[in-house]
């Protein structure tokens, strides 16, 4: 077993980190760190801020449990993303957010979404992807 403790005091101390956003030139920001990050499953540590919309591409399945703060959620679903879906996400909700899902959390501004994020097995990215070098991703000969 890989045992960890959630600490919510200690994950709101973190600063949020900058990701690319869902759209193209978009950036996206929120807190979080990694407790467990073996191959074998990952466990991830979330806070989307108050007051603020957090807006994610799910490009895998993954399992939330909010922990604390709530979140008015709209999403849709592939393929074609066609209808919007609402709900509600509380204390104590868990969901298994399907690969490919869209989302977009509208958190109040009372207090932070916090939650527990869990997928197995843990992605892998090729090398060139963490070294962020795309020099060889147009391969057409001139």
């Amino acid at each position: 077993m890989i045992i960890t403790h959630l600490d919510p005091d200690e994950l709101m101390s973190i600063e949020p980190t900058t990701f690319g956003g869902s759209s193209p030139g978009e950036t996206e920001r929120f807190r979080l760190t990694f407790p467990i990050n073996d191959p074998q499953g990952v466990v991830c540590w979330e806070a989307f801020d108050a007051g603020r919309s957090t807006e994610w591409s799910y490009w895998h399945a993954e399992f939330h449990v909010c922990m604390s703060g709530s979140a008015e959620v709209e999403y849709t679903l592939p393929p074609n993303h066609q209808e919007i879906i609402k709900t509600s996400i509380h204390p104590g909700d868990a969901l298994l957010i399907l690969a490919g899902t869209r989302a977009r959390f509208d958190v109040p501004d009372k207090e932070p979404y916090i939650h527990v994020s869990l997928f197995q097995p843990r992605y892998e990215y090729s090398k060139y992807l963490l070294a962020q070098d795309y020099s060889q991703l147009d391969r057409r000969q001139a």
